[in-house]
């Protein structure tokens, strides 16, 4: 989890780098999404090479791990959301989480209480991509 000053810290580090991406000015201001809600949750992917589990399903699991966080914090009265952004992929923010090699951000998880409604977005029209069988 990533809360309190270890997040202070993390987005202060964060904020030179947003400078180097390909749009900087969204990329700083994407930096609020982990500021702002008190708690974080990093969800990191350790698929294993040769494993009885094919490293497809492994991925698939650190996604599940992802939208169960969310469900619980629902259940609990919190809202969360599962993102990922430029810093989940930058290979230069990777010592600033920790990881290793072979690991990968599955998901933020950001939990919180919301003081106004969620901002919709446009969704596709479901008859054009589903299909009975």
């Amino acid at each position: 989890m990533i809360y309190g000053p270890a997040k202070s810290h993390l987005v202060h580090a964060l904020k030179p780098l947003a400078d180097l991406q390909a749009d900087p000015i969204k990329a700083a201001a994407v930096l609020a999404k982990l500021a702002n809600p008190p708690v974080t949750v990093m969800v990191v992917s350790v698929p294993i090479e040769g494993h009885k589990v094919p490293v497809w399903e492994q991925q698939l699991s650190a996604g599940a791990v992802c939208m169960n966080l969310e469900h619980a914090a629902d259940a609990m009265g919190f809202s969360a959301s599962w993102i990922t952004d430029w810093y989940a992929y930058d290979p230069a923010v990777r010592p600033l989480l920790g990881l290793k090699d072979g690991e990968r951000v599955a998901g933020f998880i950001h939990i919180g209480t919301l003081t106004e409604g969620p901002a919709e977005r446009p969704r596709p029209d479901m008859t054009s991509i589903v299909s009975g069988l």
